[in-house]
């Protein structure tokens, strides 16, 4: 068995970085199969035929929408290549900054770009920036049960305005 093991381990020490090779060439070549081109393009289409039927008025609210949220694509880019200018620790830092932005969900939509941007301008960190995202991601995923056990649990507070005290006949009472 060891005589065996070690002619085969050296084989596949030998051929092993030529068949890697090998796969991700094919994987490459087999990339334009893939149907993320196809999905974009359709996607497209859809966007451009949703703004032919707009009235004039909603066409010019959707441009301002769109050119708004391309300002914030903008300034993200020109943030991480300020931060990529900085040498390999830069690139680090980026790497890991999109990272926490991914992980936070502030790819999600144009306001919460924003928030992101300017939390990353005042040097605050997302998780707390996020907090209330990350609290309706783990009470999203929970399994679905009746709404009078979460109402019991506390799993549906409202606003922290209405959690304050409120008094009645001379009273307090939390909500």
């Amino acid at each position: 068995m060891g005589f065996t093991g070690f002619i085969l381990k050296d084989l596949a020490a030998i051929f092993g970085p030529f068949a890697y090779t090998a796969k991700g060439l094919h994987k490459q070549m087999t990339r334009h199969k893939q149907p993320t081109n196809f999905i974009r393009k359709a996607r497209i289409m859809q966007g451009q035929r949703d703004l032919r039927q707009c009235n004039e008025a909603e066409k010019q609210k959707a441009m301002k929408m769109v050119s708004h949220g391309w300002s914030v694509v903008q300034q993200f880019w020109a943030l991480m290549d300020q931060k990529h200018g900085e040498g390999l620790a830069g690139k680090v830092a980026a790497r890991k900054e999109r990272n926490a932005w991914k992980s936070s969900g502030a790819f999600e939509n144009v306001q919460m770009a924003e928030k992101a941007l300017k939390a990353s301008e005042n040097g605050e960190p997302l998780e707390g920036v996020f907090a209330d995202q990350e609290k309706q991601k783990t009470l999203a995923s929970k399994p679905k049960r009746n709404v009078i056990d979460n109402v019991q649990e506390g799993d549906l507070v409202e606003d922290e305005a209405e959690k304050e005290p409120q008094k009645t006949e001379g009273k307090e009472e939390r909500n």
